[in-house]
């Protein structure tokens, strides 16, 4: 009985242990990559675009601008063949509005402003009547951020 219960205790002081080593261990690895600042990006400005247009003649661009550790500023934008911005399409807009209550401009801006709150993609909701906008914006926001990891 003695030998069991000296084995218990001797195993829950290993496992203690090891969980506190490996805890240490993250906290260490974690402060060195925010060294600049507090952030978990490089400075820089990083750029996404999707590679072809889309069923409606657009393709996303972005431009993420990373200051002292963390995103400062995001740029999205989807242009068409002649370098025209949706957002700035006002027969899309006021067909996408009637539709789905909401325009890309508004949906940009909502995602821009999402990512610079958050500084993490996986954060970014999706806005309702604008799905695919909203796929396509994390899809090339976490493509620019790769190269800004630390």
């Amino acid at each position: 009985m003695r030998k069991a219960l000296a084995l218990g205790i001797a195993t829950a002081f290993v496992a203690v242990s090891l969980v506190g080593c490996g805890s240490n261990g993250s906290n260490a690895s974690s402060t060195s990559s925010n060294s600049s600042a507090s952030g978990a990006y490089k400075d820089g400005t990083y750029k996404a675009e999707q590679a072809a247009f889309d069923d409606h003649g657009y393709k996303g661009q972005i431009e993420i601008t990373v200051k002292d550790g963390k995103i400062t500023n995001v740029l999205y934008n989807e242009v068409d063949k002649d370098g025209k911005f949706k957002r700035d399409d006002e027969n899309y807009a006021s067909k996408m509005k009637a539709k789905t209550n909401t325009t890309p401009k508004e949906a940009d801006e909502k995602l821009q402003q999402e990512l610079i709150d958050s500084q993490d993609t996986s954060k970014v909701d999706t806005v309702a009547g604008a799905t695919e906008t909203s796929k396509t914006f994390k899809e090339l926001a976490d493509q620019a951020l790769k190269d800004a990891k630390n």
